[in-house]
């Protein structure tokens, strides 16, 4: 999970009980099976090219926060189940869902 790194800001530290309160939608996704072990949720994920900056959640490494503003290496769209993405890195290590993305993007398949 190296790959995912830590942005200049993050959020959420230091607020009580910001670890154990998921987003609905975090939990949502969460349930699904993905067939894969996921690395991370991402929320409000904002595309750029081939990377997304967005909010973490559920991190499986456990180093980086619930709530922190992370950018993930370049990916690509693996599978879509509802309004979620499974999107993998092009070298395969790792899979994050997109939960949620940031306000006027629509999802697409790619």
């Amino acid at each position: 999970m190296e790959a995912l790194e830590l942005s200049l800001s993050t959020l959420g530290q230091g607020e009580a009980g910001l670890t154990r309160n998921l987003p609905q939608a975090v939990i949502d996704a969460q349930a699904l099976d993905w067939g894969v072990l996921v690395d991370a949720f991402l929320v409000n994920a904002a595309r750029v090219g081939e990377v997304y900056a967005a909010t973490s959640f559920s991190d499986l490494s456990g180093l980086i926060p619930d709530g922190s503003t992370v950018v993930t290496p370049p990916v690509r769209v693996v599978a879509v189940r509802g309004p979620f993405q499974l999107v993998q890195t092009l070298d395969a290590g790792d899979h994050y869902v997109v939960v949620t993305r940031f306000s006027g993007e629509g999802l697409t398949n790619g």
